[in-house]
């Protein structure tokens, strides 16, 4: 099974063009869904620049697709947050940021990313500070989606 999006773009389908060295066949791939508007295609476009070597060229591919996205496509900003910790995007910000969009996220209401940012507060992980604050914050919102685990949290601290 192929991960695709919206569009229909494949993710494997380009690569797998460029690893049997059809290099033409698997950009004409990208293009036809980068004018579609597909933020993956775009970001896919940026990889395959950075594994050739431009840089430059992949960076704006990055800050494109960034650009592109709307708010409320969740699935896209995972899809950038996922590349920015493979190492795309400025190498300086590229971890914060990749938080940031995840953050977005579960401010969307997604509750597994929810759950992501319970621990990541609580501990202090992937980008976050240690704030039991913000934990707990992000225990209340995964309540409110009736995350029982959370229900369960807030009544055992006496936070309901």
């Amino acid at each position: 099974m192929q991960f695709s999006d919206a569009l229909g773009f494949q993710v494997g389908e380009a690569r797998e063009l460029f690893r049997q060295g059809e290099e033409g066949k698997g950009i004409a791939y990208l293009e036809e869904f980068i004018s579609k508007g597909s933020i993956f295609a775009m970001i896919e476009m940026a990889e395959y620049l950075q594994d050739k070597g431009d840089n430059s060229s992949s960076l704006s591919w990055m800050e494109r697709a960034e650009r592109s996205i709307a708010p409320d496509d969740c699935e896209s900003l995972l899809y950038l947050s996922g590349a920015l910790r493979r190492g795309l995007g400025a190498a300086k910000e590229r971890y914060f940021r990749a938080f940031d969009l995840k953050e977005r996220v579960a401010e969307a209401g997604d509750l597994a990313v929810i759950r992501e940012m319970i621990v990541n507060y609580y501990h202090g992980l992937n980008g976050a500070s240690k704030n039991l604050e913000r934990a707990i914050y992000w225990v209340r919102r995964a309540a409110a989606l009736n995350d029982e685990g959370a229900k369960q949290i807030l009544r055992d601290e006496g936070l309901s």
